[in-house]
C-alpha cells in the first residue's frame, strides 16, 4: 500500500512557487481559448469525500455497450454526449464519446470518414481542407495517409469556394473538413456554398466534418436562429463533429466530445477485443479519461441551457465591447459574424509577450471568454494602444 505523503520540502517548495506564478498569470492567457474561471472546486471536493481521488477511472470503448465489469462511467458519458447531441440538431440516431481533445475529436473524424468513403467507392478519398482550419486537420491527413489539398482562403479567413471548386475532383470521393471557427480570425467556412459545389461536381461520394471546437460550445445557446443553424445537424446534413471540452466549457485540462450520424459506424472494422468480453471497439483511443466524463458532467449539471445561454451572450458582449474600446482608441479590429476572436495589428512585443497574444505574420489576435468584463476589456485595449 502506498503511503499518503508529500514531496521533500524542497521540491514542494520549487512546485508551490511554480503554482504560485501560473496562478499570479492565469487571466493573462488573452490569445488563447480557454476560459480562465474553470471554478471546479466544488468537483475536487466531491473527489476527495468520495475518495474516487485515489481511484483510477478509464473509459474504454463505447459508452452506449453493455454488460461491462471493470470500473466505468459509461452511464454519465451516455448523458454528456446526448446532451451534446441535443444541442447540435442530433434528431436521435447518433453515437458519440468523450475524448481526449478535439485533435482526438478531429481524428476520429477523419478516419470515420475515410472508412465510409471507402465502403463507397474503390478510389481513394481526397482531404480538403482551408488553410485557415486547425492544423490538426493537415496533420492527421499526413498520419491517415489521405491525399490533402488545401483550400485558400478570403482575407476574412473564410474558405474560398471558388478555390474549392478548382480543387475539387469530380473522380475521386471527397472528405470535407469544415472550420466552425478558423484558429486565427475565427471566420466559419460555409456550409450551404459547399455542398453547392459538391452537387455541382458530383464526386462519388461526400463526406462532411465539422471542427466546432470553440464555437461549438456557444454557437447553439445564442439567441440569433442564424447562429444555431450553423451547427445544426437537422439543418445542414454533416456527418460528424468534434467539440472542445477545455474551451467553452471550461475543463481545466485537454477534453471534447466527438459526435456523427449512427449508421456511420456500420462502415468501421469491426475489431472485437476478446481479453475485453468481446467488445466492439470503435474507438481509436483505447483508454479515455473517466475524470473527464465526470467533469463534464458536473459542468453540464451545475450550468445548465439557462447558464451556457448567459455564458455564450456574455463572450459576444463582451467581443462587441472590445472592438468598440479598440475603435475608441484608434486601433483597427475586426471579428468575424459570431466571432470572439478579435485580431489586429500586432501591437509591442512587450505587450504581446505580457498578455500571451497569438500572432500570424503583422496580425495578433485576442479570444474574449467567459472571464472577461468591462474592466478587463478597457486594460486590455489600453495595453494594444499604448
Amino acid at each position: 500500500m502506498k503511503l499518503q505523503k508529500r514531496p521533500d520540502e524542497p521540491v514542494l517548495r520549487r512546485m508551490t512557487e511554480t503554482a504560485r506564478k501560473l496562478v499570479e498569470r492565469q487571466k493573462l492567457q488573452m490569445g488563447y481559448p480557454f476560459d480562465q474561471e474553470t471554478n471546479l472546486t466544488g468537483f475536487y471536493e466531491w473527489l476527495l469525500e468520495t475518495g474516487l481521488c485515489n481511484t483510477t477511472l478509464i473509459s474504454v470503448g463505447s459508452p452506449y455497450k453493455e454488460a461491462w465489469d471493470m470500473l466505468h462511467v459509461d452511464e454519465f458519458e451516455r448523458e454528456v454526449v446526448d446532451f451534446v447531441a441535443g444541442t447540435f440538431g442530433f434528431r436521435g440516431g447518433h453515437w458519440g464519446v468523450v475524448t481526449n481533445g478535439g485533435t482526438d475529436g478531429n481524428l476520429h473524424g477523419i478516419y470515420f470518414g475515410r472508412k465510409t468513403l471507402e465502403a463507397k467507392s474503390e478510389l481513394p478519398p481526397i482531404l480538403y481542407v482551408s488553410a485557415e482550419a486547425h492544423y490538426s486537420v493537415q496533420k492527421l491527413g499526413d498520419i491517415l495517409r489521405i491525399e490533402t489539398r488545401i483550400i485558400g482562403v478570403h482575407p476574412t479567413g473564410q474558405m474560398d469556394i471558388e478555390d474549392f471548386r478548382r480543387q475539387l475532383d469530380p473522380t475521386r470521393p471527397a472528405l470535407v473538413a469544415i472550420a466552425v471557427g478558423g484558429t486565427f480570425k475565427g471566420a466559419i467556412d460555409d456550409q450551404r456554398a459547399i455542398d453547392r459545389v459538391l452537387k455541382e461536381v458530383k464526386p462519388p461520394a461526400c463526406y462532411r466534418h465539422l471542427d466546432v471546437a470553440l464555437f461549438g460550445g456557444y454557437l447553439p445557446w445564442l439567441d440569433d436562429p442564424a447562429a444555431r443553424e450553423l451547427v445544426d445537424q437537422a439543418a445542414m446534413g454533416f456527418d460528424s463533429l468534434a467539440v472542445s471540452g477545455h474551451k467553452f466549457f471550461a475543463l481545466n485540462e485537454p477534453a471534447g466530445v466527438f459526435l456523427c450520424r449512427k449508421e456511420i459506424l456500420q462502415h468501421l472494422t469491426k475489431l472485437t477485443v476478446p481479453y475485453l468480453g468481446g467488445i466492439v471497439m470503435p474507438t481509436i483511443s483505447c483508454s479515455r479519461s473517466g475524470f473527464d466524463v465526470l467533469k463534464l458532467y458536473w459542468r453540464i449539471m451545475t450550468t445548465g441551457p439557462a447558464g451556457f445561454r448567459a455564458e455564450a451572450n456574455h463572450v459576444l458582449a463582451m467581443t462587441a465591447k472590445l472592438l468598440a474600446a479598440l475603435a475608441a482608441r484608434g486601433v483597427e479590429a475586426h471579428a468575424n459574424p459570431w466571432s470572439n476572436t478579435v485580431y489586429f495589428r500586432r501591437p509591442r512585443e512587450e505587450v504581446v509577450h505580457r498578455c500571451c497574444m497569438a500572432c500570424s505574420g503583422e496580425f495578433s489576435h485576442v479570444v474574449v471568454m467567459q472571464y472577461f468584463d468591462e474592466e478587463l476589456v478597457e486594460r486590455l485595449a489600453d495595453e494594444i494602444a499604448g
